[in-house]
């Protein structure tokens, strides 16, 4: 995989998100959610707002972590 690629970037953002997601659950409401079920109520609550992958075009020194439902 090139991780330069941004589609890959971003892919790996949203697995940290979802994962971050899945913990905050865990914490607050007490519900162990497998990674399928995390993943699938964090993209209909956030993927809307997450940014595009040309937003992990940008060079390096330019980007920053999206904040989408972390």
């Amino acid at each position: 995989m090139n991780l330069d690629d941004p589609f890959a970037a971003r892919m790996r953002e949203q697995i940290r998100l979802i994962e971050r997601y899945r913990q905050r659950v865990l914490s607050r409401e007490g519900r162990q959610l497998d990674g399928d079920t995390a993943a699938f109520e964090w993209i209909a609550r956030h993927a809307a707002s997450f940014p595009s992958p040309e937003r992990y075009a940008a060079s390096p020194a330019r980007r920053r972590r999206p904040t989408a439902g972390s």
